[in-house]
């Protein structure tokens, strides 16, 4: 989707994130967890001031994509140094967020995304990409099978009240 720009992403943007990133979670979980488990979990991991905090970070790079009309349309959160089940390299980078609007979903959002995070990782020199997904996404699997992620570990999340299980996917960056 060539009208598409991605960037990085500023202080400036925390309150932008804090409601993207709450509504782009929802659009995406929402329909097979329950209202309760998303009220107890959206609050935590999306507020202007976690934003605040993970902007401020260095080892965070957070990549916002927007449409003609400068509305956020996908983000993309890269973490360098974060370690999982699976992840023995010396220089790992995760690629901890990465959502893009349904809307968009098929139009090319998600793979401008995800070179964002890869020229990221290798600007930290990393050598590994890895990211966590719910075992029960089969559209992000198969997008993160297709742009050159395995399997290599299992981990837990936590939303609200329920436990669900993680594939971890891992790609090289040598």
């Amino acid at each position: 989707m060539s009208d598409v720009v991605v960037r990085r992403a500023t202080i400036e943007d925390a309150a932008l994130l804090a409601d993207v990133g709450a509504r782009l979670f929802e659009q995406t979980f929402g329909p097979m967890n329950t209202r309760e488990d998303m009220a107890a979990y959206l609050p935590s991991a999306f507020s202007a001031e976690l934003q605040t905090r993970e902007l401020s970070d260095p080892d965070r790079a957070t990549l916002i994509a927007s449409d003609e009309n400068d509305k956020a349309v996908g983000y993309a959160m890269a973490r360098r140094g974060s370690r999982s089940d699976g992840i023995s390299s010396e220089r790992p980078v995760e690629v901890q967020r990465i959502y893009v609007d349904k809307s968009l979903h098929g139009r090319g959002v998600g793979d401008r995304l995800m070179n964002s995070c890869v020229d990221q990782a290798r600007a930290w020199n990393g050598d590994t990409l890895w990211l966590a997904v719910w075992q029960e996404n089969a559209r992000a699997i198969a997008f993160y099978k297709r742009v050159g992620f395995a399997v290599v570990g299992v981990q837990d999340f936590i939303l609200g009240s329920d436990v669900q299980h993680d594939f971890v996917m891992a790609r090289s960056l040598g």
